[in-house]
């Protein structure tokens, strides 16, 4: 009986005991599961947040990436070139020649950027900027022909030279239309070998006719026609004084067919060309008789060839003539007449390239030929006491690529009868082009 008295007593006092510990306990654990709950909670509101600030950031990366895309897309339709070119040249045997500058050793410098924008199925647009500086010695020496074409005297800032826009009319790809501001040279009289003053011949008289009456960079519409590879067909309507104003008044009307045949799959292009140039001018009759009316056009024709002989030897030739009545542009009676001296020109030449001597992209080219004097001019040289003779000029150049991007080219000019005068001295000019291009 006492056992069981004991027994009660120690179950009445140690069960509250053990089971105030247990309490305790239970009360802790729930207090650690509490609190692991709301570290729970807000890892996973972290983490939802941190997944917003992820989905905005790839939905800024993709819209960036869509941008990048517009403006690589934008870029890839626009294409970016041009060059720089520096020429210096010096004379020999010049004292004795009008105007008597003596020897003189001058320079000039070119720079063109050429930016061309696709515009698929609208065409093409494209814009050609232009700088530069220095005459050289085409003002120093008296020739009908200049030395350098590539002198644009004093032009330190770029100007827009070329601006135009080319499309095919209603998708018809034969048929081009080119309209804004027009480099007249690009499209008629051009040659394979002689017609960049910049890579190929300097002198004037081998990179386009000079008896044409070109308008310099001018507002026009030209149309292109190449039914199939072997022909193709070039018609212009210009302004003929290269401004923009009363654009239908003086114009200069060109048009061209070049017959492209290949034989032995070596290329040739054989141009033909007319031209009209509306600005009024003074025929030499009305010179003559005291007259000063100015109601005429001048006008001509013109050919350019040039023809692959093998691989690395490519031949040219040019001939223009225009109307030897016209003694040149409308003038006041009390201004001295700047005469046209030139009734017609030719010029013949080729190149060949360095492939034989292990240099394939040099090149080594020549050219001759004469500017011939109209009669009335003769006669006028003659009352001035000139014995009056066709200008003759010859040309070599050898052009050293050093890389892809740049050239040198030692060129050798010689003018004879300089200014169509027979009692000349021969004239010598030496010079070296260096050219940049990218």
């Amino acid at each position: 009986m006492k056992k069981i008295i004991v027994m009660v007593l120690a179950a009445v006092f140690f069960i509250p005991t053990v089971c105030s510990a247990m309490d305790d306990a239970y009360i802790e654990e729930l207090e650690k599961l509490r609190r692991r709950i709301e570290e729970l909670e807000k890892k996973i509101e972290q983490g939802e947040k941190e997944r917003a600030e992820i989905k905005e950031v790839n939905k800024e990366l993709k819209d960036s990436t869509h941008e990048l895309e517009a403006i690589k897309e934008t870029f890839e339709r626009v294409s970016f070139g041009g060059g720089i070119t520096g020429v210096i040249q010096g004379t020999a045997n010049n004292d004795g020649n009008p105007p008597e500058y003596g020897e003189v050793t001058d320079g000039s410098y070119s720079a063109d950027l050429e930016i061309e924008a696709d515009l698929d199925e609208w065409g093409i647009a494209f814009i050609h900027l232009e700088a530069g500086d220095g005459d050289n010695v085409t003002d120093e020496i008296g020739a009908l022909t200049g030395v350098n074409a590539d002198a644009l005297g004093e032009q330190n800032d770029f100007e827009v030279a070329e601006v135009w826009w080319e499309f095919n009319l209603f998708g018809y790809d034969p048929l081009t239309f080119t309209v804004g501001k027009l480099d007249p040279v690009v499209y008629w009289d051009g040659n394979a070998v002689a017609n960049d003053e910049t890579t190929q011949f300097l002198a004037d008289i081998f990179v386009n006719s000079i008896s044409v009456e070109w308008p310099d960079y001018t507002p026009g519409l030209r149309v292109g026609f190449t039914p199939d590879d072997r022909v193709e067909i070039n018609v212009g309507i210009l302004s003929a004084d290269s401004d923009w104003e009363d654009l239908f008044e003086d114009v200069f009307a060109i048009g061209e067919v070049n017959f492209k045949p290949r034989f032995n799959d070596l290329e040739g292009n054989y141009r033909f060309y007319g031209w009209v140039n509306g600005i009024d001018h003074v025929e030499w009759d009305d010179i003559n008789d005291g007259r000063t009316e100015d109601d005429k056009n001048n006008y001509g024709f013109g050919l350019s060839f040039d023809q692959q002989l093998s691989r690395d030897v490519t031949l040219f030739c040019r001939f223009g003539f225009q109307d030897d009545d016209i003694a040149g542009e409308s003038y006041a009676a009390d201004e001295e007449l700047e005469a046209f001296a030139i009734e017609y020109s030719w010029s013949v030449g080729g190149q060949i390239t360095g492939e034989r001597w292990n240099r394939p992209n040099d090149v080594l080219a020549l050219a001759f030929g004469q500017a011939i004097l109209s009669d009335d001019f003769e006669e006028m040289l003659k009352e001035d006491g000139i014995n009056p003779e066709d200008e003759s000029h010859l040309e070599l150049y050898y052009s050293i690529f050093l890389n892809e991007y740049l050239a040198v080219s030692p060129d050798f000019q010689l003018i004879d009868c300089m200014g169509g005068d027979d009692d000349a001295d021969l004239v010598y000019i030496l010079g070296v082009r260096c050219q940049i291009s990218f």
